[in-house]
């Protein structure tokens, strides 16, 4: 039977020259009498033994109280992170900007450009300032960890540890630059200063916050302005009736029947249609049972709420006429294919029924 491990109630404290030891590393051997909390400086004590998982607790005689002991604590290694490290690293994602976005399909007439283009930007923040101030002070309000430069007149930077109580909405507003960083363990001090991706969730890693940094990125050219350039020539019709839209793959002659032409002429990963709601590319197509309709099924990859969408052509004997459903996941799409062509579906409830 193995014998049970028992929470490690602090991993981290000082020896009496301030230095940080950590309980992996304490034996029997070089056990000191005293140690100290990182946050509160609480004299501790270092248990050890062969059964137990080792851990500091607060010396007989003490408490200590564990909110403001790992607020403190958090600040204090942050500071000992900035001041022995050579880089001190925030990762946080900015969008492009991009100067041609009127020239752009994908942009909108009245928002500009429509597609959220961001990247994740790293900077190096010990090449900025040379100074960590623990509750320093700044244009009247106090940080956790204030970093200056003593060489350039530079704005600080705040860092602000959240473990009961977050950033409060009067210093957001202030315009400092302030890293939030929210902790509820001993080693959340220790993370990357890295903004998550928004599926990444609180019980998972720290979540890191930036307030009042400059969020936008001019480039040269955005990677979809360079992409749109491949159908800027391409001819297109404009149908005003409902939502006005633009269809890239009209045919502009056909040979054996409008529907089979409307078939051919969309090709697997051509852009479709484009409107304000949804740029589709093609992800399939079909010819319908009775061959009177032409089936479309697309998706947007820039954002779209309902990112699968299938559209169905008919022919009036003058002109096309497109129908269009949206989806949120491609199990439903599927469905709406499947049964836009006269077939069965054998694939049981989707997502789109249980919405209805």
């Amino acid at each position: 039977m193995k014998p049970m491990k028992y929470p490690v109630k602090y991993k981290r404290a000082y020896n009496e020259d301030d230095d940080i030891v950590t309980i992996d590393s304490v034996k029997e051997e070089n056990r000191l009498p005293i140690y100290y909390s990182i946050g509160t400086r609480t004299p501790m004590e270092a248990v050890i033994g062969e059964i137990k998982q080792h851990y500091y607790r607060a010396k007989r005689g003490y408490k200590i109280n564990p909110e403001t002991e790992l607020h403190k604590y958090a600040k204090n290694i942050l500071k000992h992170r900035f001041d022995t490290s050579n880089h001190f690293y925030i990762k946080y994602y900015r969008k492009e900007c991009c100067p041609k976005s009127e020239q752009c399909i994908f942009s909108d007439e009245k928002n500009g450009c429509d597609i959220l283009c961001e990247q994740l930007c790293e900077y190096d923040l010990k090449a900025f300032y040379d100074k960590a101030t623990t509750e320093g002070e700044h244009d009247g309000f106090d940080a956790d960890v204030l970093l200056t430069s003593s060489s350039k007149k530079r704005r600080p930077v705040f860092l602000e540890v959240a473990v009961t109580h977050p950033c409060t909405e009067e210093k957001k507003a202030s315009g400092n630059k302030i890293v939030e960083i929210f902790v509820k363990r001993e080693d959340d001090a220790f993370c990357e200063l890295t903004q998550p991706e928004p599926s990444i969730f609180y019980n998972e890693k720290p979540i890191i916050k930036f307030h009042n940094f400059d969020n936008t990125i001019t480039i040269k050219e955005c990677t979809h302005f360079s992409e749109s350039k491949k159908y800027a020539q391409q001819p297109y019709r404009l149908v005003t009736a409902g939502v006005p839209t633009k269809f890239y793959c009209i045919p502009q002659q056909f040979i054996g029947g409008p529907i089979q032409a409307y078939y051919d002429n969309t090709q697997i990963g051509m852009l479709f249609a484009s409107n304000k709601y949804a740029k589709p590319f093609v992800f399939d197509k079909a010819i319908s049972l009775n061959e009177k309709q032409f089936i479309m099924m697309g998706k947007d990859i820039y954002g779209a709420v309902k990112p699968w969408v299938i559209y169905v052509v008919t022919w009036n004997g003058k002109d096309y006429y497109h129908k269009v459903s949206s989806h949120f996941d491609y199990n439903s799409a599927l469905k709406d294919f499947t049964i836009s062509q006269g077939k069965q579906w054998n694939g049981g409830e989707t997502l789109s029924d249980q919405c209805m």
